[in-house]
C-alpha cells in the first residue's frame, strides 16, 4: 500500500512539473516542435495512470472516469465535463487538442445551437479545434455587436469577426471601441493580407491607451515589415520594459534588427530585448569589453558587445531571405518548410497567411498542440 502512495504521488509530483515545463516552454514563442512533443506525449502517459489509480490519487481529474473513458466521450459530454472541472482547464485543454472526439454535429449545426441555448460559453474550449472556426453568415449577430446591442466574450467574439467580413464591416469594426471586435478584425485584415492593415493599426493605437493592448498591436505590427513602426516600438519598450520581449519577438523581419540592438544598448531594455534577439537569431553575443568605457568615454549601457551584435545583423542581411526566427533566414515561399522543425505563437502567426481565413486567424490566436501543428506543417509541406 506504502508503495501505490509513493508511485501515486511520484505521478502527481511529474504532471505538475510537466505542466509548468509545458508553459514555460510555449512562452518562449518559438521552440523546438519535438521537445513539445515529448513533454505532451509524457503529460498523457501519467495522465492515464493517475486515472487508472484514481482510488488512490489525490485529484481527481475526470469526476470518477479514468482517461480511457472519456477519450470514448463524445465532444459534447467531453466539453460538459470539462465545464465542471474547471481548475484544471489546462489539462482539458491538452486533452481537446490531442484526442479525437467523436464529433455528432458540423461547425455550423454547433454554433446555432449553441446560440439558441446561450451555451456560447463551450467556445472557451470549441476554439481549440480550427474546424469549428467555420462558421456560416452570422452579420446580424455581428451587427449587434458593432451596434453595442449585445456583448460577447473575448473567445466568441474572436469568432465571428474571424469570418469574411465585408469592406464597411470590416473598417466599423477596426475602429471600434471594443478593443475584441477592433483586435479580431485587425488580425483578420493580416490573414487576408489587406494592404492597409499597418495604417489602420496606426489608427487604431494611437487612441489606444491600455499597455497590454498596445503591445498586442505592436506584436501584429511586427509582421507588416513597415519600417514605420520601429520608432513607436522603440519608445513603447523603453516604456515598457516587461512587454519589450513579446513585442520585439514578432519583428521577424532581417531590416528590423537595428531595432533590436538600440534596445540592447538601453539599459532597461537590455535583458528583454537580448531575450528577442535569441528567439529571432539564436546568435549569443560576447560581453561587452569594460575597457570600451575608457576609450569612448561611453559606458556599454547592456553588458552586451553591441559590434558583435552589429557583425552578426551584417551576416544575416547576407543570407538569402528576408525573414528570420532562430537563426533561419526564409522567404515567405518557403517559410513552412524552412520552419517545419519549430512551433510557437510566434511561428504560427509569421505562417498564418498561408492558409484559408478563419484558419489563419485560429492560427494567431491559438496556441496548438505539438500534434495539432504538425499535422498543419506536414500538410502545407506536402501540398
Amino acid at each position: 500500500m506504502f508503495a501505490q502512495v509513493t508511485k501515486v504521488k511520484q505521478h502527481k509530483q511529474r504532471l505538475t512539473t510537466l505542466l509548468k515545463h509545458k508553459q514555460k516552454l510555449q512562452q518562449q514563442g518559438v521552440y523546438s516542435l519535438a521537445r513539445l512533443n515529448v513533454i505532451e506525449s509524457q503529460l498523457l502517459n501519467h495522465l492515464y495512470t493517475l486515472s487508472d489509480l484514481k482510488s488512490e490519487a489525490p485529484t481527481d481529474y475526470f469526476s470518477g472516469k479514468n482517461l480511457s473513458e472519456v477519450s470514448t466521450l463524445t465532444l459534447d459530454e467531453f466539453i460538459q465535463l470539462a465545464l465542471k472541472n474547471a481548475e484544471h482547464s489546462d489539462i482539458y485543454t491538452l486533452l481537446i487538442q490531442t484526442l479525437n472526439f467523436e464529433h455528432t454535429r458540423n461547425s455550423d449545426e454547433t454554433f446555432d445551437e449553441l446560440k439558441s441555448k446561450e451555451n456560447l460559453g463551450y467556445y472557451t474550449l470549441l476554439k481549440y479545434l480550427i474546424s469549428y472556426w467555420q462558421i456560416s453568415e452570422n452579420k446580424a449577430l455581428r451587427n449587434s455587436l458593432i451596434s453595442e446591442k449585445e456583448v460577447l466574450d473575448e473567445s466568441i467574439t474572436t469568432l465571428l469577426f474571424s469570418q469574411s467580413l465585408g469592406e464597411a464591416e470590416q473598417n466599423s469594426a477596426m475602429l471600434h471601441p471594443n478593443f475584441n471586435i477592433a483586435y479580431a478584425a485587425l488580425v483578420n485584415a493580416y490573414c487576408t493580407k489587406a494592404d492597409y492593415v499597418s495604417d489602420m493599426l496606426f489608427k487604431v493605437f494611437a487612441k489606444t491607451s491600455d499597455d497590454s493592448h498596445k503591445a498586442k498591436l505592436l506584436a501584429l505590427a511586427g509582421f507588416t515589415n513597415d519600417p514605420r513602426w520601429d520608432e513607436p516600438c522603440f519608445l513603447f519598450c523603453k516604456a515598457n520594459p516587461d512587454q519589450c520581449e513579446y513585442v520585439l519577438s514578432h519583428f521577424v523581419y532581417k531590416r528590423a534588427l537595428p531595432l533590436f540592438i538600440n534596445l540592447m544598448a538601453q539599459g532597461v531594455t537590455q535583458k528583454p530585448a537580448y531575450a528577442a534577439w535569441l528567439t529571432i537569431t539564436n546568435r549569443e553575443l560576447a560581453k561587452a569589453d569594460k575597457m570600451s568605457a575608457v576609450n569612448t568615454g561611453i559606458a556599454p549601457q547592456s553588458g552586451l558587445n553591441l559590434d558583435d551584435a552589429e557583425h552578426a545583423r551584417q551576416a544575416f542581411a547576407l543570407t538569402p531571405g528576408e525573414q528570420l526566427l532562430k537563426g533561419i533566414s526564409f522567404t515567405s515561399s518557403n517559410a513552412a518548410q524552412q520552419l517545419k522543425g519549430l512551433g510557437g505563437t510566434v511561428v504560427q502567426r509569421a505562417l498564418a497567411t498561408h492558409y484559408e481565413p478563419q484558419q489563419a486567424c485560429a492560427l494567431y490566436h491559438l496556441l496548438l498542440s505539438a500534434n495539432q501543428w504538425q499535422q498543419i506543417v506536414k500538410e502545407t509541406t506536402n501540398a
